[in-house]
């Protein structure tokens, strides 16, 4: 019986793989593994970068090769989990969860998929960047320090891109003007306009802080659970286990919880960088305090999942 092509590149590498000759066998695996994209020819690929030195290609293939386990020899399964596990150590991996699953989500410029919601990939220990692209949405992005044999969480929050601004209302005619009301004159003895507004900066910074420091605190505690659940998921199939539908239930419980801790930190920065800028600008109050007479400025802390500040009103 005639041997397929797959069959004799994976002869070759076997051939080679004997010989020591680690260049020669990754080639005629690899070429096996094209031709034919069987478990059992992605783990000796996988095992032979790994010989030389390849570790990231090496965990991808080895990973490949054991997602259906159950059509390998037990003792091909332990050399290809064994062979795994070092190659784990040398890399690191990151699981990408992305608020909108047909989103295309990229890795360094590079595209790893769309149409889900959470992805798993390895990286090399180093600075990356994850992006998450749809139309009619705004762009995401997410940079992040890959560590060698840790795992990185990333979550990405798309929004709905805001609407074009309406057209300009048609110019009126011009009308005469109204002579304004004098302003009352301030009470004898009350406070100043200054005077009230440094007092409700104070007072927005410390709401500021207070709210932000509550939202910390929830994302710290969404994130514990979310490290919490990941590590329960990979004790049960490894590091990929949200690559099977097996998993698809608690793997999406843990995607909720990336979105909320993600959320729950931007909201807290969101705060406090408002409640600095409601304190700078009541302690600056002492130059430009307006005069009697004014209106006096008001100012209003805005947070919210992705950033923050202060709103102001009123005329200087």
């Amino acid at each position: 019986m005639m041997r397929s092509e797959a069959e004799e590149a994976f002869a070759r590498g076997e051939k080679a793989r004997r010989a020591g000759r680690w260049e020669d066998a990754e080639a005629a695996y690899r070429a096996a593994w094209k031709a034919d994209p069987r478990p059992e020819f992605a783990g000796e690929l996988g095992l032979s970068e790994l010989a030389l030195g390849r570790s990231r290609d090496a965990a991808e293939h080895l990973r490949e090769s054991l997602l259906v386990p159950e059509t390998l020899q037990p003792a091909v399964q332990r050399r290809f989990r064994a062979g795994l596990e070092k190659a784990e150590r040398e890399v690191s991996f990151a699981t990408v969860a992305v608020s909108r699953p047909e989103a295309e989500v990229f890795i360094d410029g590079r595209s790893i998929g769309r149409g889900q919601g959470m992805y798993f990939v390895y990286l090399d220990p180093g600075r990356h960047e994850a992006r998450g692209k749809l139309e009619g949405y705004v762009d995401d992005v997410y940079p992040f320090e890959a560590e060698r044999g840790r795992e990185s969480m990333v979550g990405l929050h798309l929004e709905p891109k805001p609407p074009p601004p309406a057209a300009p209302a048609p110019v009126a005619a011009p009308v005469a003007p109204v002579p304004a009301a004098p302003a009352p004159a301030a009470a004898p003895g009350g406070p100043s306009a200054g005077t009230v507004f440094r007092v409700g900066g104070v007072a927005l910074a410390s709401a500021g802080i207070a709210l932000g420091t509550g939202f910390a605190v929830a994302a710290a505690v969404r994130g514990g659970e979310a490290e919490a659940q990941a590590a329960q998921i990979r004790q049960r199939n490894g590091a990929a286990a949200c690559l099977s539908k097996a998993y698809a239930e608690p793997c999406g419980v843990l995607r909720e919880m990336i979105d909320a801790r993600d959320t729950l930190k931007a909201a807290a920065w969101g705060s406090f960088i408002g409640a600095g800028v409601a304190g700078a600008v009541a302690l600056s109050s002492l130059l430009w305090a307006p005069a009697p007479g004014k209106r006096a400025v008001r100012a209003a802390p805005l947070a919210a999942a992705h950033g923050g500040g202060v709103i102001f009103s009123g005329s200087w």
